[in-house]
């Protein structure tokens, strides 16, 4: 018999309330309760471990939802031991995943068309564009003509999201290797790949003529059947199976990369994503992976 964990924690700065965690704990009956890292005194906790739960995980998964969206908590169920480990490769979506914008939304920005740009790429994120590379050449046709010198002004403006770099930091010091799989464009992916010592990337390259966008793109299209085999590619470089890959993405298009993952982790996604997916984290950082691993 697979014996569960049930994973509660909450984003910096609040912490959970004792009496929610006792209270949860009589519902799932765990054998013990684990106080994870980032404790501040004795319940100045962002997260903790219920350990070996004694309810079938069912129950709990009709439990969670109400607690979670009532006390901003998020919540997973995850297998006992598992460790981080236990994987060998981190996938990472970059838009709205890794970092926190829509990238070829702000490039729209220096033309006037980002509101445009924005309701094609909330449609596709939604799953209501179905057909990834139509939606991608809709906002790329809006593009053409705006100045290279554009990519530098949002890269320049470009952050991560909270935990991005203790989350990768801590997947490269457990030996894995990490990849940045996502329909934006190279321009962006191969500075983050410097930045942050990433392994892989896959990406679309935009066509520059002139030093403007041609509204085009040079060779094929990364859409959400690239991200999967971008997947798939890198874990047979390495010579791992996909069940040993961690995938983590917010849209429609990173459905099929998750799927393929051994661990799917939807980051303050869709609802259609979260639905999907293994773990959902709606309120913690990217760094609220870390916890549902053991130490």
């Amino acid at each position: 018999m697979i014996m569960h964990h049930l994973v509660l924690q909450v984003a910096a700065p609040a912490t959970l309330n004792a009496d929610l965690v006792a209270t949860i704990a009589e519902r799932v009956q765990p054998c013990g309760l684990e106080k994870l890292p980032s404790a501040q005194g004795d319940w100045g906790l962002q997260a903790v471990r219920l350990r070996s739960i004694a309810v079938d995980p069912h129950v709990v998964r009709a439990l969670m939802p109400r607690v979670a969206l009532e006390h901003s908590l998020d919540w997973a169920i995850v297998p006992a031991s598992m460790r981080l480990a236990d994987f060998k490769l981190l996938a990472l979506d970059m838009d709205s995943t890794l970092v926190a914008m829509e990238t070829i939304d702000e490039l729209g920005e220096a033309g006037g068309k980002k509101a445009q740009i924005a309701e094609i790429t909330e449609a596709a994120m939604r799953g209501e564009i179905t057909d990834y590379a139509e939606s991608l050449r809709r906002r790329l046709a809006l593009l053409a003509g705006t100045p290279e010198s554009v990519l530098q002004s949002v890269y320049a403006r470009m952050r991560l999201n909270p935990g991005a770099e203790a989350l990768i930091a801590e997947a490269k010091q457990a030996g894995l290797k990490v990849l940045l799989a996502t329909g934006g464009f190279t321009w962006f992916t191969e500075r983050l790949k410097d930045r942050l010592g990433l392994d892989f990337v896959a990406a679309n390259t935009l066509e520059i003529l002139g030093g403007k966008l041609s509204g085009h793109l040079v060779g094929p299209v990364v859409d959400a059947h690239g991200k999967r085999r971008a997947l798939l590619d890198t874990c047979a470089s390495i010579g791992c199976l996909p069940t040993q890959a961690i995938a983590v993405g917010d849209g429609a298009n990173d459905l099929a990369m998750m799927n393929a993952a051994g661990l799917s982790v939807a980051y303050h996604a869709k609802p259609a994503v979260q639905d999907a997916a293994a773990v959902a984290l709606t309120y913690c950082g990217l760094d609220g992976v870390l916890p549902l691993f053991e130490a």
